[in-house]
C-alpha cells in the first residue's frame, strides 16, 4: 500500500502554525470478482461481472491545539495529493477530546484469514463460479422457478494500521460470498473468508427452494391471537441481533438512547433471561467476523457482551471506552462470529412439534421503523408458513406484534437450531394478526 507519501506529510504539515500532533491511519486495498443475477440474467448491462481494485484509508488526526479530524481517502489523495487531504481535513476539524485516542503497540493475536481458493477466484478463476450457477439454473427449472436473482463475489485484500504511537501492524486476507432469492420472495446466502464446500452449498439450495415451493400453497387465515412463533435465523439476525447491538452500542450508551443503562453493565443483575448470553469470538478462522485488530488497533480477543441474562459489557471503540471510563472492547465485523446462546436450544423438527397452531416467520418488512430502545415491535410478515401437527403448512400473511424485551425474559423462550444456519432461530408466544 503506497501510505509513505502521506506518513511523510502528516509530520511536516501545517496550517497558519497549527500541526498534527498524534494521529492514526487505516489503509486497504483490495481486489476482487463480482457476479450479479438479475431475472435469471447473470452478467448483463445491469448486472456486469466485474474484477476491479482499489484502494482507500480512514485516518483520525489530533491537531495541536486540540481539535480532532476524522475521515476517508481515496487512492489519488494517499499517492498525490496528501496535502491538499490534510488542507480539507483542517477545516473540517471539531472538538472531541474523547475522540483523540490513539493506541501504540500491543500483542496481536495470530487468526487464519485467507484461503487460496478464494484468492484464485477473485483473481478471475471462475471454474467454481461456473459450477455453482449451473447447480441453481437446474434447480430453477427442474422445480418450474419463475425466476431467480442474486450475486456471487470474492475478493482479496490487505490492510496496513500505522499510528503516531508506534503501531505499524498489516496483514492479509479474502472474503467470499453468494445470495439467490427466488421468484422475488425469499433468500438465502452464504459468506466467509474461504469457499463453502460443495456440500454445505448444495443443502442450502434445497433449504431455500423447499421454502420457497411451500409459500406456493396458501392456508387458511386464522384470528388474531396469541400463538406460537418461531423466527428464521435470517429473522433473528435483522431484527432481534440488530436490536441489541444498537442498544449495546457505546453511543447509545453514553447518549442515553438505550434500553440499557451504563450502571446496568457488570452490576450483576439479570436484565434478560438468566441462561441467555450474547458473545463474540472474532479468533475463529476464517469467518467473515474474524480478525486481528480493529481499525483503532484494539487487538481482537474473545469477549462476552451478556453473560447469564447480565449486560458484561457494551460495545466500545475507542472514544465511548474513553467516554464512560471503560476498556475498549473487540467489536463484531459480521454475525457469524457473535453467539447468541441459552442453556437448552431445541432442534427444528421438536420446535415445530411444540408450536402447532403458531407460524414459522420466514421474513419480516418494516425493522428500520421499530422503536429500538423500549423493545415494542409491530412487523409485517408477508412470508409465514403455517405450523400444523405434522410440522409447516402452507403460506399465511401475518403482523407479529410484541415486545423483544419481554420476549427475552419469558420462560418460554428457546432458542432453535436450523440446519446449516449460525443464528439460532427463536420460539415464542406473540400477538399474530392475519393480513
Amino acid at each position: 500500500m503506497e501510505l509513505e507519501r502521506f506518513l511523510a506529510a502528516l509530520g511536516t504539515f501545517r496550517d497558519r502554525g497549527t500541526g498534527i500532533e498524534r494521529w492514526s491511519v487505516y489503509a486497504s486495498e483490495r481486489r476482487g470478482l463480482n457476479l450479479g443475477i438479475k431475472d435469471r440474467d447473470a452478467g448483463s448491462a445491469h448486472t456486469p461481472m466485474s474484477i476491479a481494485d482499489g484502494c482507500g484509508a480512514r485516518y483520525l488526526l489530533v491537531w495541536s491545539d486540540g481539535l480532532v479530524s476524522r475521515g476517508s481517502l481515496e487512492r489519488r489523495q494517499l499517492v498525490q495529493e496528501p496535502e491538499a487531504a490534510l488542507a480539507q481535513a483542517r477545516t473540517a476539524a471539531y472538538d472531541d477530546p474523547d475522540a483523540a485516542q490513539v493506541l501504540g503497540p500491543a500483542p496481536l493475536p495470530e487468526v487464519e484469514l485467507h484461503d487460496a481458493d478464494v484468492a484464485a477466484l477473485a483473481g478471475g478463476d471462475t471454474a467454481v463460479l461456473a459450477g455453482r450457477l449451473a447447480s441453481v439454473r437446474r434447480r430453477v427449472e427442474e422445480h418450474g422457478l419463475e425466476t431467480w436473482s442474486g450475486s456471487f463475489s470474492a475478493a482479496e485484500g490487505a490492510a496496513r494500521l500505522v499510528t503516531s504511537a508506534g503501531l505499524d501492524v498489516s496483514g492479509r486476507g479474502t472474503s467470499t460470498g453468494w445470495s439467490v432469492s427466488l421468484e422475488g420472495k425469499l433468500g438465502s446466502g452464504h459468506g466467509a473468508r474461504r469457499l463453502e464446500p460443495d456440500d454445505e452449498f448444495e443443502s442450502r439450495l434445497d433449504r431455500l427452494v423447499e421454502l420457497t415451493l411451500a409459500l406456493r400453497q396458501p392456508a387458511p387465515p386464522a384470528p388474531g391471537d396469541t400463538r406460537p412463533v418461531i423466527l428464521h435465523p435470517g429473522v433473528v439476525e435483522q431484527y432481534v441481533l440488530g436490536t441489541l447491538l444498537h442498544n449495546l452500542d457505546g453511543s447509545a450508551v453514553a447518549n442515553h438512547e438505550s434500553h440499557f443503562r451504563v450502571e446496568e453493565f457488570g452490576a450483576g443483575r439479570p436484565v434478560l433471561r438468566e441462561d441467555l448470553g450474547l458473545r463474540l469470538d472474532p479468533l475463529e478462522p476464517l469467518k467473515s467476523g474474524s480478525y486481528r485488530f480493529t481499525t483503532e488497533g484494539v487487538p481482537a480477543a474473545r469477549c462476552a457482551y451478556i453473560e447469564g441474562g447480565k449486560l458484561v459489557a457494551p460495545l466500545l471503540d475507542l472514544k465511548y471506552a474513553k467516554r464512560l471510563g471503560r476498556e475498549p472492547t473487540p467489536l463484531p465485523f459480521s454475525l457469524d462470529t457473535l453467539h447468541l446462546e441459552d442453556a437448552e436450544p431445541l432442534d427444528l423438527p421438536a420446535a415445530l412439534a411444540q408450536a402447532g397452531g403458531g407460524v414459522l416467520v420466514l421474513s419480516v418488512l418494516g425493522v428500520h421503523t421499530q422503536d429500538a430502545t423500549s423493545g415494542d415491535f409491530s412487523l409485517s410478515a408477508p412470508h409465514s408458513l403455517a405450523i400444523t401437527d405434522g410440522g409447516s403448512g402452507g403460506a399465511v400473511r401475518c403482523t407479529i406484534s410484541g415486545n423483544l424485551f419481554s420476549v427475552l425474559r419469558d420462560a418460554r423462550l428457546r432458542l432453535v437450531r436450523f440446519e446449516g444456519e449460525h443464528t439460532p432461530g427463536l420460539a415464542f408466544p406473540c400477538r399474530v394478526d392475519p393480513k
